[in-house]
């Protein structure tokens, strides 16, 4: 049985938009333990740790509406799926990935 082989032009697109997702991912799964700590060291201080945690999902849901917002626009829509996934992936990446490191040496 053969299969049929990828398509070539797409692949690049495919690839790097998976790396960019990836490393944004691993860096707000980051963020997201590290609000999880700040928010057990505020509960053990007395301090309600709600606003740390609903400040973390409005941030993460703001950005999500954004990017979707983006993914419709028309100028992207004339790109191709996997196109439109590495640009969106650009646009993701540096902020989360900037906070982990940043929260990583602070």
């Amino acid at each position: 049985m053969r299969t049929a082989p990828a398509p070539r032009g797409k692949t690049p697109y495919v690839v790097l938009a998976a790396v960019l997702w990836a490393v944004t991912a691993l860096s707000l799964g980051l963020l997201g333990v590290m609000a999880l700590i700040l928010s057990v060291w505020a509960a053990s201080v007395g301090v309600s740790p709600v606003s740390y945690l609903l400040l973390a999902a409005l941030v993460v849901v703001a950005a999500g509406g954004v990017l979707a917002l983006l993914y419709q626009a028309p100028g992207m829509r004339r790109l191709s799926r996997s196109a439109r996934m590495a640009l969106l992936g650009a646009l993701a990446f540096p902020v989360p990935s900037a906070l982990a490191l940043w929260a990583l040496n602070a």
